[in-house]
């Protein structure tokens, strides 16, 4: 198999491991929730971080010079 298969392929099977991990027992599994919610805070606030540079970029940001208007 190639490698972009393989990789593929463990990414679809990863669903099932975690899910026999967390099954394992009690502490696997609020060990498994805390972790995700780890990572969904992490990736929402970089997310927020992202879009609020994208809005500063685009709309000058509070300390931009106002602009003349054109005649």
């Amino acid at each position: 198999m190639s490698l972009l298969t393989d990789f593929i392929q463990s990414v679809l099977d990863m669903p099932g491991e975690f899910a026999t991990v967390a099954t394992h027992d009690p502490l696997s599994a609020l060990l498994v929730a805390v972790g995700g919610l780890f990572v969904l805070l992490s990736v929402g606030y970089f997310g927020i971080l992202t879009l609020g540079a994208v809005a500063n970029l685009v709309t000058g940001g509070p300390d931009a010079e106002p602009r003349e208007p054109t005649r």
